[in-house]
């Protein structure tokens, strides 16, 4: 089977997630299942909370999950946070570029409404959502030190620390990284 060459290429922090993504990968039912059972839930609360329904959420759900599983087949996967964290971005990213498109069509089809007035809060998610899309997209293309030197700053390890793993100085890591974030 061609995705089982990339399963030694998913990197994860941690090792059920990794093994829940081979299991994606092979379509294993269990697998899938337990994925479910471990996002679905918030992905239904939220997308209820923000003007979606159940059935809106299981789209969704499954929308993210196929995306996740395109990812997968690309090779190479690294996954910077948990899997649950992950499918929960990609998932609120997808609903709220739902909420968008909705609002388009609904002033495209009603000439008489001069706008559509969303919701504030939707408003700031939309666009704290596009800036982390942008980011992603920008930090995905960063080297691997690059990726592992901000990741480690992300998750406020200390620069000490860093040089340390990476046997290297603390001053070259302040350099590194504010290289990278340059970048």
């Amino acid at each position: 089977m061609d995705s089982i060459r990339y399963m030694n290429t998913i990197r994860t922090k941690l090792p059920e997630d990794k093994g829940l993504l081979e299991g994606l990968l092979r379509s294993d039912a269990s697998a899938i299942r337990q994925i479910y059972d471990l996002v679905l839930p918030t992905i239904i609360v939220w997308v209820k909370e923000n003007q979606g329904s159940q059935e809106d959420a299981r789209d969704i759900f499954q929308e993210g999950l196929i995306a996740l599983f395109r990812r997968l087949q690309k090779g190479d996967f690294e996954l910077s946070c948990t899997l649950k964290s992950y499918l929960r971005i990609v998932c609120r990213n997808l609903w709220l570029t739902r909420l968008r498109d909705r609002s388009k069509v609904e002033l495209q089809g009603e000439e008489e409404l001069a706008a559509v007035e969303l919701d504030g809060s939707i408003l700031e998610q939309i666009e704290q959502s596009e800036r982390e899309q942008l980011f992603f997209k920008h930090f995905d293309g960063l080297g691997e030190n690059c990726r592992k030197i901000l990741q480690w700053f992300f998750d406020k390890i200390p620069l000490a620390k860093i040089a340390e793993k990476l046997d290297t100085s603390e001053n070259y890591i302040k350099k590194r990284k504010f290289i990278c974030k340059e970048r």
